[in-house]
């Protein structure tokens, strides 16, 4: 017998806010986002945002706008109530940021709540809260004119929403970055924000955009913006776009808004990348600030609950006016993203039609662009007296038996205690001198592999090694025939020799800098950073937040001298651990040093060190691989080679 269907019930009120919240309210980032936009509706000319634990424990947003009739504060919690739209046409025509009636319901309905407004012409404010049995009391207070929305416990009632929060220093960044996108997209409003006690933003009401951006980001990213002003069949396009030198591997640094609201559009970013185009590397992104304005009735932005998605009537039109202006200003301001002076730049044209310099691949000419040259490479670094840090290595018998004549060559022993061992190559990364590793372990016994490699012994199954356009490695095998990257293949061998104390940081002291650097991030990763500081200090690394996207780096060890700050900020913010981070900085001077010891392309390698490279190659494990990942080794059987001529 087949069961009854199931009927059809309406849903309570609290049960379709909480489901309406898990739309709109997705974290409290966004608690902040709806109850500001509502500021700005209200014509609010100062916004002040208070959060604590992340916004879990406390938002609270007051502003001077205009306020709430004391009897419509209830209403102003039903859903889908506003004053914002009066007719149905005024649904094709949104000229607010807010309209669907949703937000303040929504975040009732999965906090503690309470609503405090007066309006201007009113002596005395109205409270409204919610009472032990859910029901909402109002109550007459004291305060100034415009509103206050205080939000407590946020998702206490909802805990699967609450354990998909972040931690209360990512959650504060998200905050931060919300709040710095309303700051933007309305540069006459002054913003303050508040954060466990502690202004992150102070902003003054009266601004105008560039006197923004420079308190937002200070006076490096500010001094070399460019201007953009171009409008186009109803559409007018204005703000600023960074110098190339601001450009990053994210879009974090790209803000539009349309109409005063800032959107993540797809078409928008797909224009700004295609502007860009020819100014920057494909993998990098160019800053911007752009302010589109269109004609509320050529774009819909009832798109997704968020709001942050639209669609415009006239795409093509759009795509052709945001690329075009993007294009325009760049090529226009052109000679100032020169990386030399003019009298540099005089004289590096002459070079080059001389040849005397190397242009590098993918540089782009003077004249439209960005100009880029690059110096022919330093003289090769000279190698240390062992091609390969000297080290005994086990034997593997499987693979290995000791050539005719080397039967009695005896192991080389590792350094006694308190003996200095031998030092890497001079180019090794700076202020390190890498001791070398223990003994390398691939099987039982051991044998003196350089002693073998002196004597012009080839490893068993190895017929000869030849040197290739000074880059390459021949060796034919029995099997086929091998084709080896010298400078990769040396690389990891030198690498895997380092022990630890390479890329150890604790004990190399820490060097103050005379002209802090100034670091730029977001202000997601600056919250995200901010708490692991302290914790830099063990390594020498001294750093303090100088704004809500800059850190200031005053210290560092001598080491780090050509480490790629931003980048490793980035990363500490993504782990959320200083030994983390530490682990990827040790890391990368063990790289860096095997890097920069290792031999190079178009140096003459003698039949020692070639011999040297193959015993290597044939008996320290992973060596398919250079640190970086990428090949060391590729392989030709014989068979495939008779195959490719056809042989077979």
């Amino acid at each position: 017998m087949a069961a009854s269907p199931a009927h059809i019930r309406q849903l309570p009120e609290g049960l379709a806010n909480q489901i309406a919240a898990g739309e709109v309210i997705e974290r409290p980032a966004a608690v902040v986002k709806e109850l500001a936009e509502n500021s700005l509706d209200a014509g609010a000319t100062r916004i002040v945002i208070v959060a604590e634990d992340g916004g879990r424990r406390l938002i609270q947003i007051t502003d001077d706008g205009q306020g709430i009739h004391a009897g419509e504060l209830s209403l102003a919690l039903a859903r889908h109530a506003t004053s914002k739209l009066q007719v149905a046409e005024d649904l094709f025509r949104i000229a607010t940021l807010g309209f669907r009636g949703e937000a303040l319901p929504s975040i009732g309905a999965v906090s503690e709540f309470t609503l405090e407004s007066r309006p201007h012409a009113q002596e005395q404010g109205q409270r409204l809260s919610q009472g032990l049995d859910g029901q909402w009391l109002s109550s007459p207070c004291a305060m100034a004119a415009g509103t206050q929305v205080t939000v407590r416990n946020l998702f206490w009632n909802v805990p699967a929403r609450l354990k998909f929060l972040k931690s209360e220093a990512a959650e504060n960044g998200h905050i931060t970055e919300q709040v710095i996108r309303l700051a933007l997209s309305h540069p006459a409003v002054g913003f303050r924000l508040e954060i466990a006690g502690k202004a992150v933003l102070d902003l003054p009401s009266g601004q105008i955009l560039p006197a923004r951006l420079r308190d937002i980001f200070g006076k490096a990213f500010t001094s070399g913006l460019l201007a953009v002003a171009h409008s186009n069949a109803g559409m007018q396009l204005s703000g600023f776009i960074a110098h190339p030198r601001e450009a990053k591997p994210t879009a974090k640094r790209q803000y539009c808004f349309l109409n005063g609201r800032w959107v993540r559009d797809k078409l928008l970013l797909a224009a700004v990348r295609e502007g860009f185009k020819g100014f920057l590397e494909p993998r990098l992104h160019g800053a911007v600030v752009l302010h589109l304005d269109i004609d509320p009735k050529d774009v819909d932005v009832n798109v997704h609950p968020t709001k942050s998605e639209v669609r415009f009537r006239r795409d093509g039109e759009v795509f052709s006016l945001v690329c075009a202006a993007v294009a325009a200003t760049l090529a226009e301001h052109s000679g100032d993203f020169s990386l030399l002076t003019p009298s540099d730049a005089a004289k590096a044209t002459q070079a080059a039609s001389s040849h005397s310099l190397l242009a590098e691949p993918g540089a782009i000419r003077l004249g439209g662009i960005v100009a880029r040259t690059t110096l022919p490479p330093a003289a090769p670094p000279a190698y240390q007296e062992r091609f390969i840090p000297h080290q005994p290595l086990v034997e593997s018998p499987s693979s290995y038996a000791l050539p005719p004549g080397a039967a009695g060559l005896a192991p080389v022993a590792s350094p006694a205690a308190g003996a200095v061992p031998p030092s890497p190559p001079a180019t090794a990364a700076a202020g390190a001198s890498p001791a070398p590793a223990a003994p390398l372990r691939v099987g039982s016994g051991s044998v003196d592999f350089f002693t073998a490699a002196s004597a012009g012994h080839l490893p068993p199954g190895v017929r000869r090694v030849l040197q290739l356009h000074r880059m390459f490695l021949l060796i034919e095998t029995d099997e086929g025939l091998r084709l080896v990257d010298q400078h990769a293949l040396h690389e990891k061998a030198l690498f895997v020799a380092f022990d630890d104390t390479v890329g150890d940081l604790r004990g190399t002291g820490s060097q103050e800098l005379l002209v802090p650097r100034s670091i730029e991030l977001t202000a997601m990763e600056v919250a995200a950073v901010e708490a692991l500081l302290p914790s830099l200090a063990a390594y020498g690394i001294q750093a303090e937040v100088f704004g809500p996207t800059t850190l200031l780096v005053r210290a560092s060890p001598p080491r780090l001298k050509r480490l790629n700050w931003v980048s490793f900020f980035a990363d500490l913010a993504l782990s959320g651990s200083d030994r983390t981070a530490m682990a990827m900085v040790r890391e990368r001077i063990q790289h860096s040093a095997a890097c920069h010891g290792a031999v190079k392309a178009g140096m003459e390698l003698s039949r020692e060190e070639q011999l040297e490279l193959v015993f290597a190659l044939y008996h320290i494990e992973g060596m398919e691989h250079c640190p970086h990942g990428r090949p060391t080794t590729l392989d030709l059987s014989w068979a495939e080679l008779g195959r490719r001529f056809q042989r077979s």
